[in-house]
């Protein structure tokens, strides 16, 4: 659940996203049938997804999660057992394209972990380029001096994230 007011007593909340709005229809309609009151769906692109909401009196409170899913849009070669054209049309390129989205869209989930959180980056590839060099260019940025600067000087705090 989120941090701040969107926690409660009784339990967290649920918030998916989805950058693809006919996906988002879709998932409206099929959580209809969990008739939960904790489920808020979203249609934002995942690495510009808000980080502060409003809060009381005017003020701004900083959105954090417990967990975060971060399930990437990838080339899907890890799939090719049932879409063997992807054999065909797949190339590095294709790879190196989706890199810089899926690694945006995990420096935003970072961004909204609680301290001792849990996030999870998922893809169905198996390659290197959008698994692991994604993830360790997260980190690698996450924790770099630079990203301290850019909070206001103070050291980002580290976090070890549960990959």
């Amino acid at each position: 659940g989120a941090a701040g007011e969107c926690s409660s007593a009784e339990g967290g909340y649920v918030i998916a996203n989805d950058a693809d709005y006919k996906r988002c229809h879709l998932l409206v309609h099929q959580a209809k049938r969990l008739n939960s009151p904790r489920l808020i769906v979203t249609n934002h692109e995942a690495q510009m997804l808000p980080t502060r909401m409003p809060g009381a009196g005017g003020a701004t409170v900083r959105l954090r999660f417990e967990r975060v899913l971060c399930d990437v849009p990838c080339t899907g070669d890890g799939t090719l057992r049932k879409a063997p054209d992807l054999w065909r049309r797949w190339t590095e390129r294709l790879a190196w394209g989706v890199h810089r989205l899926q690694l945006g869209i995990l420096l935003r989930g970072l961004d909204l972990l609680l301290p001792g959180g849990r996030l999870v980056y998922s893809t169905c590839s198996m390659n290197p380029i959008e698994d692991e060099a994604v993830v360790a260019a997260a980190l690698a940025q996450y924790n770099s001096p630079a990203a301290a600067a850019a909070a206001g000087g103070a050291q980002a705090p580290r976090r070890r994230a549960r990959v």
